[in-house]
């Protein structure tokens, strides 16, 4: 009997190596993502097993438009609810590229602009040394910032660790703070803005940074080796304080969010990580909403995000370089020399991965309920690329 590594090692070697023969047939139209082959499908269960990850759900975008659907397995370990097309996933940090259009939307109409600094419009968010009032839009959505990823404590001030825009670090913070801006730009809270800029003109009904009555029994668990592992409670908490003081929780902005968390019992504290509605890990969203904004991403002209075709290319265009391999955009990882966008999301026990093919219109995402997910969405995106994605080198 092989190994583990052995079994899941030789079925992504296979799925390259027989998508790769099949896109270089002679005369054959090229495109780049297709569902996996029946033979993959056959075995997910099993890989599924082995990394403890109940739930699984993908989808493929081929031409712009949404080609294949698979949903696999349970919301939660030892319950019967199975994983279906209207299961919610928390996105993670997918979240962030949607995010990330509806702010370039913003900046298209002249509402924000990209290289003025974020604490022009918000000035109580970060530190107030010269090198973090620099920070600007640009500087937050390709990670160059300069901060961390999230503080721990509600007294550590946020500060860039470097000169904004000299080198790469991955960071929710900066989200954070563009999404204050944001708001203070619009005075909307941040998931009616993104609703009214995405989620309503793509047609997105079950997409949310915050929550709702449905969501409980649509919504998979977050497992741990297969074990459940017991999710945060208040965002229900939000949702019930909200109703009680006569608001929309859609309406909150970051300051109201706050006030409601000092008059929550035993709620966390104020820390952006810990706080909802948050554009840098807070989305939750069925697999085809998604992949709806996937498809819009897709549009070369920008129309569909209402974006200007200058602006869709800048998003799409290195703004720093990662590694020989790998650079960032203004949302979006890239693949150097490639024309291949890309993100993941990790929540702990939810992992999630999105890879974009431009050039033949054409993407896939895959969501998991395990910590160990990535491991099946590796397999899954080798067996539909016919390729190795370097990013799973790097994550």
């Amino acid at each position: 009997m092989g190994t583990r590594r052995q079994f899941l090692m030789g079925t992504a070697t296979t799925a390259a190596a027989l998508l790769a023969s099949q896109r270089k047939s002679p005369g054959a139209e090229r495109i780049a993502i297709q569902p996996p082959p029946p033979w993959f499908l056959a075995r997910l269960p099993r890989l599924m097993d082995i990394s403890g990850t109940p739930g699984f759900t993908a989808v493929v975008i081929q031409h712009g438009s949404i080609a294949w659907q698979h949903h696999a397995g349970a919301l939660k370990a030892g319950d019967p609810a199975e994983v279906g097309p209207g299961t919610m996933w928390p996105a993670a940090s997918l979240g962030k590229p949607v995010f990330a259009a509806a702010a370039l939307a913003l900046a298209c109409e002249g509402l924000l602009d990209l290289d003025r600094p974020l604490a022009d419009y918000v000035s109580d968010h970060a530190a107030s040394d010269e090198r973090t009032r620099r920070v600007t839009s640009r500087h937050v959505l390709s990670h160059t910032a300069g901060f961390p990823n999230w503080r721990s404590r509600p007294d550590q001030p946020l500060a860039s660790e470097f000169e904004p825009g000299s080198r790469f670090s991955y960071s929710g913070e900066g989200y954070f703070f563009l999404q204050r801006v944001v708001e203070h730009i619009t005075g909307l809270g941040v998931q009616q803005f993104v609703s009214r800029r995405v989620f309503e003109p793509l047609a997105m009904p079950s997409a949310t940074y915050g929550w709702r009555a449905d969501v409980p029994a649509r919504l998979v668990a977050g497992h741990d080796r297969g074990v459940p592992r017991p999710s945060r409670e208040l965002p229900a908490q939000m949702l019930e304080y909200a109703r009680a003081h006569g608001r929309d929780l859609d309406t909150f902005c970051s300051e109201d969010v706050r006030a409601a968390m000092a008059q929550i019992p035993d709620a966390p504290p104020p820390v952006p990580n810990a706080m909802v509605p948050n554009v840098a890990g807070g989305l939750l969203t069925t697999a085809a909403d998604y992949a709806k904004f996937l498809c819009a991403v897709l549009d070369e002209t920008g129309s569909s995000l209402k974006l200007s075709k200058a602006m869709r290319k800048t998003m799409t265009t290195a703004q720093v370089t990662l590694n020989s391999a790998m650079a960032w955009g203004l949302g979006w990882g890239l693949e150097t020399g490639r024309d291949v966008l890309w993100h993941w999301g990790d929540n702990g026990n939810w992992k999630n991965f999105v890879v974009i093919e431009p050039r033949d219109k054409s993407a896939l995402v895959v969501f998991t309920n395990s910590s160990h997910g990535m491991n099946v969405a590796e397999r899954f995106v080798a067996a539909a690329t016919g390729d190795d994605h370097v990013a799973f080198q790097w994550l």
